[in-house]
This record gives C-alpha cells, structure tokens and sequence, in this order.
C-alpha cells in the first residue's frame, strides 16, 4: 500500500492500518510518520489510513501522541481493522502436503496487506499448529510456512524468498523470521 506522510486530520479509527516498511526508509530524515522497530533487523512497522479515492497517509507521531494522550490504544485498534479487513481466509495461494496440509501461504492482496496479514498470529497458529516461520520480501508480499521442512522445502522456501526480493517493486527483506521478530522492539 503506497502512502504519503501528509498529516492526518480527522481521522477514522476505523481505517487505521498496520504496515510494514524498511527500517532504513523510516531512519531517514524526510520520514515523518509514526512507526516502531521490530526484532526483525532491517524491518519496521509504520500505520496508515486507508481511504478510498486518496492515496493513504501515514500516521504522525504528533497524532499518534495526541490519541495516546485521549487514552486510544489505537494499535489495538489498527490490529482489530486488519482482522476486519482480511476475513476468514488469510491464504491468496499455497503449497500442499499430499495429505491435502498446506505447508506455505503465499500472502499478496490488492490491498497491499499481504506482509501485515502476519500479525493475525492466531489464524496462523491454527494453519500450522506445530509452528511457523515467516519472511517479507516485499512490502505487498509476504510467505508463512510450517517450521517442518525437508531440504527440499527449505530450498523451495528459500527460492521463493530470494526471488520475490530481487525482483519485486518495493523490497523488504531477503531473510526469514520467526513470528516474534515482528513485535515492537521500541516505540518511536
């Protein structure tokens, strides 16, 4: 999801959105938006408003901090709208076992919430019950998949990380993570 970081007035709470970008875009000096370091090195998360017919806008530390002052815990909020958002089915394509298991998710939605849709941790706690690991390759591109692979599966995952990187439009990040690496590390 492209995004512009104008200040946000009047926001709708209920369009509030996590996202994920690199940590280099959110370190530089022209960033103005809110965002939090994550244990994933090179990732950040950052919030958006997503709105129709405009392009979306980032959220400012100067609204971040006035909704924190009201008591809004508007993270929760912007998790609670990506549940909304994303419905019952996390998956838009997969690997399956022979037994029918899928073993990889493929997360890229036209909305560009592919990577955030690995916050919804419980959906995909059920989608792989012994575990799972994670990797973000593009910012409107993400994978999922059981922590239970062959070599052959590791290369497989490892191949289609590396290569959505390379060629995707807006990189993110070449490695793979576990789940946790995706919690705050720091606010702002």
């Amino acid at each position: 999801m492209k995004g512009s970081q104008q200040p946000c007035e009047d926001l709708d709470l209920q369009r509030v959105l996590p996202v994920f970008l690199p940590q280099s875009i959110v370190e530089s000096r022209s960033w103005t938006g809110a965002f939090s370091r994550l244990l994933a090195p090179g990732v950040a998360m950052a919030w958006v408003i997503a709105e129709n017919s405009r392009p979306s806008r980032y959220i400012t530390p100067d609204k971040r901090q006035q909704w924190e002052l009201q008591g809004v815990d508007w993270r929760a909020q912007a998790l609670q709208n990506l549940r909304a958002v994303s419905g019952d089915t996390l998956e838009t394509g997969a690997l399956f076992r022979e037994s029918g298991e899928p073993w990889l998710i493929s997360l890229m939605y036209p909305d560009g919430l592919g990577p955030s849709r690995l916050l919804l941790t419980a959906k995909l706690a059920q989608l792989f019950p012994r575990g799972y690991r994670v990797a973000l390759p593009e910012q409107n591109r993400a994978y999922a998949f059981t922590t239970e692979l062959d070599r052959e599966d590791v290369e497989t995952v490892e191949s289609l990380v590396q290569r959505s990187y390379q060629s995707g439009e807006l990189p993110l990040s070449p490695a793979i993570f576990d789940p946790a690496d995706l919690v705050d590390r720091s606010r702002d």
